[in-house]
């Protein structure tokens, strides 16, 4: 129970952060009127076909690595995390070669919320957790703020914001896995 637990906690409290900050800038883009809070919403539609092969790819690699990491074979964790994460990236560039958001899919996303999921099967949930808090938190709810409200971009504002975030975790995960700190969790 106390590893569950372990596990568990973490990744619900990063999951609730990020749904009540999602929640957060949906009520800044409701300010901007119905017409963006619409267009927003129909965005946001097409945006989760964008990303549904990298959420595939994002829950097999949490199991395949888990498996790995049950095992103690680091190695198996880094070489399918290397060969998943390029089938994605070629998954996702054949899905979403045209429009910005789709470009930022298939640069950024993978490192984003596909990479974490390999720190996550080593029970690196508590890094993961604050990273990802602190840049929801930040950049998404932040920047949403400053490029709608004083940079008046309107709803292009709140998505430029979403790249941002995700650019923003990308980068801390890419560094947290290079660093190799995830493989000496012990719980």
């Amino acid at each position: 129970l106390k590893k569950i637990l372990y596990i568990g906690i973490p990744n619900g409290l990063e999951n609730s952060m990020f749904q009540l900050g999602k929640i957060a800038v949906l009520s800044l883009v409701s300010g901007l009127g119905t017409a963006s809070l619409a267009a927003n919403a129909v965005g946001n539609n097409i945006a989760n076909f964008a990303i549904l092969p990298g959420m595939s790819f994002g829950f097999a690699l949490l199991t395949v690595c888990a498996q790995c990491v049950g095992a103690g074979d680091f190695e198996q964790v880094k070489y399918y995390t290397k060969h998943m994460m390029r089938v994605e990236y070629l998954c996702l560039i054949a899905s979403n070669i045209i429009l910005y958001h789709a470009a930022c899919v298939v640069t950024i996303w993978p490192l984003s919320f596909t990479l974490p999921n390999t720190l996550r099967a080593a029970a690196d949930v508590k890094v993961t957790m604050v990273l990802s808090i602190i840049s929801m938190w930040v950049f998404r709810f932040g920047f949403s703020y400053l490029l709608t409200m004083v940079f008046h971009m309107g709803i292009f504002g709140v998505w430029v914001a979403m790249t941002i975030d995700w650019l923003v975790r990308g980068i801390f995960f890419v560094c947290r896995y290079k660093s190799g700190r995830w493989q000496k969790i012990i719980f």
